[in-house]
């Protein structure tokens, strides 16, 4: 990013690129594993393609019924697909929904009562501050700072939270500086299949997301004191953003739903190496946690599972 604001390099995060991609400053998978995995010859990615269900067949091998889709979101085809292991990596939505769907179905009768439970939004919550300061009119779209607060003590409770310094690039002062916070909310929810819809859908309730707001009031007071400012009540619902989620995590925990290296419980040849294996919150950005127990987890499985 120096390079940029220096004219080195075209402008990535200083010119608008972020939840699409930042392509100068970040290596996104693209760049990474699965330009690595194609590079052996033994991976073809394909695209516009959702997974509908997973089924257990009678000699031990799972089939995969496929939606091909065209870029209007309709249906052209479906494919199906066998094989003798299978490694989900949709996601903890993606990956809760496929098991339960399945399950619901009557294709993988065999999962325990933990697939679908200990669901977290990482205790996400967004607020911002009106600051005595000016913030630039030059902003990157990528947090490069953060704020710990993992001590807090409001009204008697221990409130935890690291809050990332989020952009607000606008082109012009703002004098207000939004913040994305991660947060030790211990609430959780659940995904679940509901029969009238024939959907998976989420259980969680907005009073759930109590701590986390108060966490983040907490975090603004202690800023006001030491600095100056406000709370930007302009923003979100009177200043604290509690009705989203970046970090979507469990559904399926290591250790519970599956073994301790995401082998699928009564479906070892099913392997979930995602964010459903995370029970609920991560105290951080769990991008590296993610990435790096699956790294483990993946290098155990090649030993045992492939030779």
């Amino acid at each position: 990013m120096q390079k940029e604001a220096k004219g080195e390099v075209y402008p990535s995060a200083l010119g608008g690129e972020v939840i699409y991609g930042n392509n100068a400053g970040k290596y996104s998978l693209d760049l990474t594993y699965l330009k690595d995995a194609e590079a052996t010859g033994n991976v073809k990615v394909k695209t516009l393609r959702k997974v509908n269900g997973i089924k257990q067949l009678d000699d031990g091998q799972l089939e995969l019924e496929v939606q091909v889709l065209n870029k209007q979101g309709g249906i052209d085809a479906i494919e199906y697909y066998r094989c003798d292991k299978l490694f989900l990596n949709a996601g903890s939505t993606g990956t809760s929904e496929l098991l339960l769907k399945s399950q619901a179905a009557g294709t993988l009768n065999n999962l325990n009562e933990h697939v679908g439970q200990h669901w977290g939004p990482n205790g996400n919550i967004m607020t911002g501050r009106n600051f005595v300061h000016a913030a630039g009119e030059a902003q990157s779209t990528i947090p490069v700072k953060g704020i710990n607060m993992w001590d807090g003590d409001r009204a008697g409770s221990k409130y935890k939270i690291f809050a990332e310094i989020a952009p607000l690039p606008l082109g012009l002062e703002t004098w207000t500086t939004l913040y994305l916070a991660i947060t030790d909310n211990p609430e959780r929810g659940n995904y679940y299949y509901d029969k009238a819809s024939g959907t998976v859908k989420l259980n969680w309730k907005r009073s759930q997301n109590e701590y986390s707001v108060n966490a983040a009031k907490e975090l603004i007071e202690k800023l006001g004191k030491a600095n100056g400012g406000r709370v930007s009540s302009l923003l979100f619902t009177k200043g604290f953003g509690d009705n989203f989620c970046y970090h979507p995590l469990g559904g399926c925990v290591l250790g519970k739903a599956t073994d301790e290296f995401g082998r699928v419980k009564g479906h070892e040849s099913i392997y979930v190496q995602d964010s459903a294996l995370i029970p609920g919150s991560a105290g951080v950005n769990p991008y590296v946690f993610i990435t790096g127990l699956a790294e483990r987890n993946m290098s155990y499985i090649l030993q045992q599972d492939f030779g």
